[in-house]
């Protein structure tokens, strides 16, 4: 069973204040829904940072704890898609019918190559039924972010998604394309560069990340020739020294 809370009030967000850590947050939350299934909530949340949109599902677990992964909204449309084929893919299933699945329990299994990570799907089986689990790798060293959805959800999620890319996503689906991100390891230390863009235009964002800490600038791309050329003089005179 599941159903629809209303959408808009802040107060519905999958994301309070106080779960977001002591810190100051600069996301700005545009809409949220929330969805019962089964014994769980699930909250669907469209945001804004100085990054661009982007959509965060939470998982609210019986025990009071939350699991949740975002995706920029630029790939939405993608996850939409993946969705539709996995709901295809489980609305075939026979609950009736006796399976032998894998001794993993995945019956499919798909993924999205997304700038720095790549977000996993698989539809598994356990003793409790059919489930999708949704994973994302590691980004600059954030913990990796999995939720778990039970197969009759799906239909709920990809409609929710499906209904904010039409009144949200086509800012961003008309955005500029922009390169791809790169990395590189020096000593202990790696350098992401991340390309975005914003009402303000695009940007460059630099992010230095260890094992203990991450620390990142971000450079408006008006500002890039200006900032590169500071960095040649500085190396043309530290190689003459």
């Amino acid at each position: 069973m599941s159903d629809n809370d209303n959408e808009r009030p802040r107060s519905n967000s999958g994301e309070r204040g106080s779960d977001r850590g002591g810190r100051g947050d600069d996301n700005e939350e545009l809409a949220t829904r929330t969805l019962r299934i089964q014994s769980k909530r699930y909250y669907v949340d469209v945001k804004q940072n100085n990054r661009g949109r982007f959509i965060k599902l939470v998982e609210g677990l019986p025990n009071g704890s939350k699991n949740r992964i975002s995706f920029p909204m630029a790939i939405v449309g993608e996850v939409h898609d993946k969705l539709a084929s996995f709901q295809e893919f489980y609305d075939k299933i026979d609950p009736d019918t006796e399976r032998d699945p894998p001794e993993d329990g995945r019956l499919k299994s798909d993924d999205i190559r997304a700038a720095q990570r790549k977000i996993y799907f698989d539809l598994k089986e356990n003793k409790r039924g059919v489930f999708l689990r949704i994973s994302s790798t590691a980004s600059y060293g954030a913990s990796r972010q999995t939720i778990a959805l039970p197969g009759e959800g799906i239909a709920q999620i990809k409609e929710c998604l499906s209904d904010f890319l039409e009144e949200f996503g086509q800012e961003e689906q008309s955005s500029i394309d922009l390169p791809e991100f790169k990395e590189m390891r020096i000593e202990r230390k790696r350098f992401y560069f991340d390309c975005g863009s914003n009402d303000r235009g695009a940007f460059l964002r630099i992010s230095e990340v260890t094992s203990r800490y991450r620390s990142s600038i971000t450079v408006p791309r008006q500002g890039l020739e200006k900032f590169t050329g500071i960095i040649n003089d500085i190396m043309g005179q530290m190689d003459a020294k």
